[in-house]
């Protein structure tokens, strides 16, 4: 097995033992407060994170003892855009590409909608997100390794080190998650714990350049197309992303 693939395996679940402690306390915490199962709470609002995602905030509301729905809104900074690539490499995605699209990772917006079923204090649930991503300093070196799969990173092109790219990614993920609800003390408190998986099922890539002439040349339209379907092809084949959620919620 490649040492890429176990670092991958070996992410999440260095996640879990870290969170197990933590977990065991809590579960303490609801041998004191025993909430009947037919009760619930119909709206509530969260924060936390989706690791290794976003940090994010959000609204749910129950609409009954089985079934809930939220919406949420987060955003995307390290150290969380570096893991993203890393499980995309992991699965086999073309190291200069990986390259690129980890320098398209440094920041961005995700939002999300997700419908549960519950029994007990577990839940399942499926999700959909649509992220926006944007970085910069893509150079034309990085540009020329994935067109034509070859490092090009000691190139530099025509002389020019501040002639750089910009790029935007939207992509669209859906997902499953299995979750569990840790009441604390005060009723109105609980922490939820997820474990997650999502798949990129479509995106769209845009890239400009500082140099705007270049930019209106066939040879970059070409290359600009060429790199977006390359991407396109890569989050389809290579795009699925494990996530551990924490969640610090309040019932309103």
């Amino acid at each position: 097995m490649k040492p890429q693939i176990l670092n991958f395996i070996a992410c999440p679940a260095i996640y879990l033992l870290l969170l197990t402690p933590c977990f065991k306390l809590l579960a303490q915490d609801t041998a004191v407060y025993k909430a009947p199962d037919k009760t619930f709470s119909k709206s509530h609002v969260f924060i936390g994170s989706q690791i290794p995602v976003q940090f994010t905030a959000g609204y749910g509301y129950r609409f009954s003892d089985r079934m809930s729905a939220r919406a949420q809104a987060g955003f995307i900074t390290k150290p969380y855009s570096g893991f993203i690539v890393s499980a995309m490499k992991a699965f086999g995605m073309d190291k200069y590409l990986a390259q690129v699209i980890k320098k398209a990772f440094q920041s961005g917006a995700v939002y999300g909608v997700s419908p549960n079923y519950h029994f007990g204090r577990n839940y399942v649930g499926i999700y959909g997100q649509y992220m926006h991503l944007k970085g910069g300093g893509i150079t034309p070196a990085d540009a020329l390794s994935v067109y034509l799969k070859k490092d090009f990173t000691q190139f530099d092109v025509l002389g020019l080190p501040v002639f750089e790219f910009s790029m935007q990614s939207n992509m669209v993920n859906a997902g499953v998650l299995f979750g569990r609800q840790f009441r604390l003390h005060n009723p109105r408190l609980s922490i939820n714990g997820e474990a997650g998986l999502s798949k990129i099922v479509t995106s769209k890539n845009s890239f400009s350049s500082n140099r705007s002439l270049i930019d209106r040349t066939a040879f970059a339209q070409k290359m600009y197309k060429e790199i977006d379907k390359e991407m396109q092809d890569a989050y389809w084949k290579y795009g699925f992303i494990p996530t551990i959620n924490l969640y610090l919620v309040y019932h309103l």
